[in-house]
């Protein structure tokens, strides 16, 4: 199975290797454009037509380099943040979170991934501080559990078919997060780049039906370049939870460089084995600084079968 994951792309759309415009993870039958996938009220009404729990962590969705991450929190003690992306895109030096932009005073890779964590200065009383503190899955992830995968890399620069050509990437604030949806397909070791990590799979599958299990999602979603370090959330316990965090893409459908097809595979390093490292790192993080209950971090993942 690591074989798998040893492909041309593998590694690949998680660099940094382009600029210019984008908007990010790739959806079957969409162009890319406009907001059909790639705004807070999108989702949120996606959520409400399809009967579920409305996303609070918009806000938390970030850019990283030309790339992506997500804002877990801040620590009351320090009253410094704490952003989680990918080790492979690099310490950016400073982080726009809420508008306001911080200096990256320390960052620290996850021994044995390529999570990394970067600490951000100033935070206590800032509109950053009043973010929600998003919370790691206290539990592995599952098959075929439904997933949200948020990003803000290529997009699809053509046509609304497979395969979906890449557009480019983007340092720029303006740059457009977008989201989109899954099903967990297996949580297994992988290795990429020489390193050996857990790992949420999900497949690209071709739009179909959208209902029971192994069905494909109405949004199903493919990561790209500039997606790396974005997050994958599952709503558990009457909340959204962050279950993995952007890592590779993984080629399968093998007929298209560069391009999102049906029967490629996403990665996402599963959170949830690595909490404990995490929480050892950040410790205790907080929503804002007169918050009175103490949200412990908690960690999890999951991914989707693909069909050939």
């Amino acid at each position: 199975m690591k074989a798998l994951f040893r492909g041309v792309s593998l590694p690949v759309f998680l660099m940094l290797v382009a600029s210019g415009t984008a908007q990010a993870v790739i959806v079957g039958g969409t162009l890319g454009t406009g907001t059909n996938n790639g705004s807070e009220s999108s989702l949120q009404s996606y959520l409400s037509s399809s009967s579920q729990a409305s996303f609070n962590h918009w806000g938390n969705l970030l850019r990283v380099n030309d790339a992506s991450g997500v804002y877990l929190g801040y620590n009351q003690s320090t009253g410094n943040g704490w952003v989680l992306g990918a080790g492979h895109v690099g310490n950016p030096g400073t982080i726009t979170v809420a508008g306001t932009s911080y200096a990256v005073v320390h960052s620290q890779t996850v021994t044995g991934t390529d999570l990394l964590l970067m600490e951000i200065s100033g935070v206590a009383g800032t509109a950053a501080a009043a973010l929600p503190t998003v919370n790691l899955a206290s539990t592995s992830a599952t098959t075929n559990e439904f997933v949200l995968m948020m990003g803000r890399g290529y997009t699809t620069a053509t046509g609304t078919s497979d395969p979906y050509p890449w557009g480019s990437t983007s340092a720029s604030d303006a740059q457009v997060m977008r989201w989109g949806t899954n099903r967990v397909t297996s949580v297994q070791n992988a290795v990429v780049s020489g390193v050996t990590s857990m790992n949420i799979i999900t497949d690209f599958d071709p739009p179909g039906p959208t209902g029971g299990p192994g069905a494909v999602t109405a949004y199903e979603g493919q990561v790209a370049i500039g997606d790396s370090g974005g997050g994958m959330f599952a709503y558990r316990g009457g909340q959204w939870v962050l279950v993995g965090i952007g890592h590779f893409a993984d080629d399968e459908g093998g007929s298209a460089a560069d391009s999102a097809e049906y029967g490629d595979r996403s990665g996402y390093t599963d959170v949830f084995t690595y909490r404990t490292d995490i929480t050892a790192i950040t410790g205790t993080l907080i929503p804002e600084p007169s918050a009175a209950l103490l949200l412990p971090l908690a960690g999890a993942l999951v991914c989707r079968r693909r069909r050939r």
